[in-house]
Formats: structure tokens, sequence, C-alpha cells
């Protein structure tokens, strides 16, 4: 049982190994949890969940060639998504509410993929339009890693 297992953890690292471009990948990052569901080798499916009151979902298109910093591929992606959630708010006689978010958002970003690892650590910023729940045009960010297998 215990060689079964080995190699079935050798063969899923080494079919990960090259997993950007393919593959789904979970994570951390600055804004909770985030995973990443690779459509094709240029077009990708990035959840990121806050470990509460919100989640964003987008979609997101790569330009491998635009940065060749190192041998390792370093693409520039961006996209569009949305995100749910809620937030406390108050009412008009300062009561304590629940109220419901809805938003839109660009993507902006940057992964590096580790060469010898099923990796990318990436950098983006999310510039969101908030349609309900107190409007208005807000700018957020993360940074982060995720593994794919």
């Amino acid at each position: 049982m215990r060689k079964l297992i080995i190699v079935m953890l050798s063969l899923i690292f080494v079919v990960s190994v090259n997993a950007q471009g393919s593959g789904i990948g979970v994570g951390i990052s600055t804004d909770g949890l985030t995973g990443k569901y690779w459509m094709n080798g240029s077009t990708a499916i990035a959840v990121h969940w806050n470990l509460g009151s919100s989640i964003a979902a987008d979609y997101l298109l790569h330009k491998p060639e635009v940065l060749n910093i190192t041998d390792a591929p370093t693409p520039v992606y961006y996209g569009a998504g949305v995100a749910v959630g809620t937030h406390t708010g108050f009412d008009d006689n300062f009561d304590e509410t629940t109220e419901f978010d809805l938003s839109v958002r660009g993507v902006v970003g940057v992964s590096y993929y580790v060469s010898s690892f099923p990796v990318d650590i990436f950098l983006e910023s999310t510039p969101t339009l908030h349609i309900l729940g107190g409007g208005g045009l807000g700018f957020g960010g993360a940074f982060g890693f995720r593994y794919f297998f």
C-alpha cells in the first residue's frame, strides 16, 4: 500500500510540474483562498474567497510572451469578473443590518511559474465597480501562490 501511494504521488508530481497552462491550482493570497482552473493554454477561471463574506470569479486571458524575465514562464494576464458577498450596515434607526454586495471587477496581473515545482506566484490588481451594497469604485489586489495538481 505504501509503495502504491508513493508511486501515485510521484506520478501526480511529474504530471503537474509543467501544469502552467493546464490543471487546477489552489493556494492562499492576501485576500484569502484562491483557485485557478485552466481552460486551455491561455485562458483560465480564477476564484478568490476571502474566508468570510465575499467570493469573486474572474475570466482571465494570459499573454506569456509579454515578459521574458527568466527561463520560467512569466505571463501577464488580464480579465474581468464578478464578486458577490455581504457586509454589515446600519438602517435609519441605527440598527445593524446585513446588506448584499454585487460588484464587477477588472483584473490585471503577472504570474511567475516555478520551473521545478507545480507552483505559481502571482501579483494582481483588481479595480472594482460596486453595483449593489454601497456603490462606487474600489481598488483591490492580491499577492499569493497556487499549487497545481
